[in-house]
């Protein structure tokens, strides 16, 4: 990584902690101006400044010296917009960013086999065919999707869900092209309520699947269609009927709170599906929209909901690439940490193997001259 790129790494860490330049170059031992030419990029760090730093900035090295990913797209709620704090998430998206990387690089995840044509659906119908086809691919049925990451991981986006607040950005997503093919890479808030986690995961997966970013004819109704999408892919049509039918005998409200609960879904998700599969009419929706439900309406009709992807979250097939390059010697116990994202500490390693002797020769073959 160059010196202009580095700079800024250090830059966008030490605001996204809350420190000032003094206040950096204080806790590594540097002046103020020291930093100041670090971060734009005319001088150099060595090995043991740059440690320091990565230290008191909370970010392993790795953040520091991988190549940087252009945002393909992130949804940001209003107050993101407003306060433009997508800081925090550009550095958790270059850290996962880097992390998948170096597992693909080390053949331990797999690249997708994403349709290079996919563009983003021009109408409603065409998002539920789109929805209906990614489930049948992810080996879906019709019902509640219990794992969104593992959902996801199986058409090629990898998830991790990061502390961004609770008034923070809600999620983007990169592309990373590797040898192998392309993967999708999304982070999202996992201190967001658990609905609009789902939402914005679902949302950051069409994204993905309809590479909208290289597609010329994307506008801002991309994202209304690929909201379309999500919701589709969430709570399909079939699905979300099977379970409004199977409480024919509740209120039209109960059988809305069942609904949601059963998919995950924020009320006012639950209620728009249910209208546009016409199952409440507009009358209904409006009249229901005006009164959120309380906890308790939930509980009093035995309706449990499962939180899923409160930070620190990392798809399954992520967790088992490190864990299985721990247990094989490949990576060290602080590195399998690091990329871990705090999802684990060290006394929940699993044991190393011991190694055979077959296994050191193996390592040491072509290295006799």
């Amino acid at each position: 990584m160059d010196k202009v790129a580095l700079g800024q790494r250090v830059a966008q860490a030490r605001e996204n902690k809350g420190m000032t330049q003094a206040g950096l170059g204080s806790a590594v031992r540097l002046d103020r101006t020291a930093i100041s030419r670090l971060e734009k990029g005319v001088r150099k760090l060595n090995v043991a400044e740059l440690v320091d730093i990565a230290e008191v900035l909370g970010r392993p090295l790795s953040y520091f010296v991988g190549e940087s990913v252009p945002a393909v797209v992130s949804r940001r709620n209003d107050v993101a917009h407003a306060h433009a704090t997508t800081g925090l998430l550009d550095t958790e998206l270059d850290q996962f960013t880097s992390d998948v990387r170096t597992l693909l690089s080390m053949g331990l995840l797999d690249a997708a086999d994403r349709a290079t044509s996919a563009r983003v659906p021009k109408g409603h119908q065409a998002t539920e065919d789109a929805a209906a086809q990614s489930r049948q691919q992810a080996g879906l049925g019709t019902g509640p999707i219990n794992d969104l990451g593992q959902a996801c991981e199986r058409l090629g986006l990898f998830t991790f869900s990061a502390p961004l607040g609770a008034s923070g950005v809600d999620g983007g997503c990169v592309e990373v092209e590797h040898e192998g093919g392309t993967v999708g890479v999304a982070v999202v808030n996992g201190d967001a309520a658990p609905a609009r986690r789902r939402m914005t995961l679902a949302h950051e997966l069409g994204h993905w699947l309809f590479g909208d970013a290289y597609d010329s004819e994307a506008s801002l109704s991309s994202e209304k269609m690929i909201n379309s999408f999500a919701i589709h892919y969430l709570a399909p049509r079939a699905g979300v009927t099977n379970v409004w039918e199977q409480h024919s005998s509740w209120h039209t409200r109960e059988r809305a709170l069942a609904v949601g609960a059963s998919f995950r879904l924020s009320w006012s998700a639950a209620l728009g599906q249910l209208r546009n599969i016409q199952l409440i009419s507009r009358r209904d929706f409006e009249t229901l929209i005006e009164n959120e439900p309380r906890h308790g309406e939930y509980l009093r009709l035995g309706l449990t909901w499962v939180d899923e992807l409160a930070a620190p979250y990392l798809s399954p097939a992520v967790v088992s690439a490190v864990l299985n390059a721990y247990t094989d010697g490949r990576l060290t116990a602080s590195r399998t940490l690091e990329l871990l994202r705090g999802t684990l500490v060290a006394d929940d390693l699993p044991p190393q193997r011991s190694r055979s002797m077959e296994d050191l020769r193996s390592s040491f073959a072509g290295h006799d001259g």
